[in-house]
């Protein structure tokens, strides 16, 4: 979860008197995460500012966030505010942490998923990405740049790009439901970057391998071709258990 997302700005619709505010609230809520319009790491607007646009009392409004909360559907980071969680149950994704962090060897499972999954996210992302979402990707580069290609995996914040790519390629798929379940996924691979970072970085010329394998991605979702896009994020999990694999040889 990005818990430095920026608020958006969400269409909410006045709630009349009505028996059971709160769940008028949660519906509105509901709908909107699952039109996409509210999507994993963003933040909700102010209780005062939900109040206002509502038209309801903090209390009523307060019971509508418990109950959304009870639900997973959001979660509270106390003074920072209140932001929307995956839809995917924790409970999915704690016992594969586990796993990984006990057997490290685990990683080569999860490079199979990624091959599967990360690949098709691309190849919808060539198909249906909107002009901001690709910049969102490009974004990569730009960061990548500023900071030296060489460094990325030298750098922690080169594994924090890493992994923001994966979220703003899942959100490109323009797929609510694939964008939940594989924003859990890129929460299962920021668990083992530090692991796999620290391996890779003994292997000359990693950083500008990975890099030119992403920029391979963007340039085939920014120009359209699907099948490319595909290929092309096989290509870097093939190169990552390749080159893992000698490491740990």
């Amino acid at each position: 979860m990005n818990k430095k997302a920026k608020q958006i700005d969400i269409t909410i619709n006045r709630i009349e008197k009505a028996p059971d505010i709160p769940s008028m609230v949660v519906n509105q809520i509901v709908e909107l995460i699952s039109t996409g319009v509210l999507k994993p790491g963003d933040k909700l607007p102010s209780e005062l500012e939900m109040t206002r646009r509502f038209g309801i009392s903090r209390i009523s409004l307060r019971e509508a966030m418990k109950l959304l909360e009870a639900k997973g559907y959001i979660e509270s980071h106390g003074r920072k505010g209140k932001y929307v969680k995956s839809v995917v149950d924790n409970a999915l994704r704690s016992p594969i942490e586990g796993m990984i962090s006990i057997d490290h060897k685990k990683i080569w499972e999860l490079l199979e998923l990624r091959r599967i999954i990360d690949s098709e996210a691309a190849a919808l992302a060539a198909e249906r990405a909107n002009k901001e979402q690709i910049a969102k990707l490009y974004g990569f580069r730009e960061a990548l740049d500023k900071m030296g290609v060489e460094n990325m995996i030298h750098e922690r914040m080169g594994g924090k790009l890493y992994a923001q790519f994966y979220n703003n390629l899942y959100e490109a798929t323009n797929n609510t439901i694939f964008t939940h379940l594989l924003t859990s996924i890129s929460t299962i691979l920021r668990e083992v970057l530090p692991y796999s970072r620290e391996k890779l970085s003994k292997v000359k010329g990693t950083s500008k391998s990975i890099y030119e394998q992403h920029i391979t991605i963007l340039e085939a979702i920014n120009n359209r071709k699907p099948d490319e896009a595909r290929q092309a994020v096989i290509d870097h999990i093939d190169y990552l258990y390749k080159t893992m694999s000698k490491i740990l040889k």
